[in-house]
């Protein structure tokens, strides 16, 4: 029970870590036409993004494989659900 737990955690903190990262990407791309230094906004936001993201994985990790594995489903599941949820923003409706 203590591992399923374990496990459950670290998912739920990857699909954070997922939607953390695919969010920040998202705000990046809108504030291109409008920033004066696209590259800086590119490069800081890719580094950033990055630094934290990793971060995050080694703390959930805690040197165990099946919590990185947990993580990794976790954060693909957060893009999944950001993806739907801000794919539907912005598209022309066709009626």
């Amino acid at each position: 029970m203590h591992e399923f737990l374990t496990l459950t955690l670290s998912a739920i903190a990857g699909i954070a870590l997922g939607i953390f990262y695919f969010y920040s990407l998202w705000i990046t791309v809108r504030q291109l036409p409008s920033t004066q230094w696209p590259f800086r906004l590119v490069v800081g936001s890719a580094i950033g993004r990055t630094a934290i993201t990793l971060f995050g994985f080694y703390i959930v990790m805690d040197g165990d494989w099946k919590r990185a594995i947990a993580a990794l489903i976790g954060f693909i599941i957060g893009r999944t659900i950001l993806v739907s949820w801000k794919g539907k923003i912005g598209k022309p409706r066709l009626n």
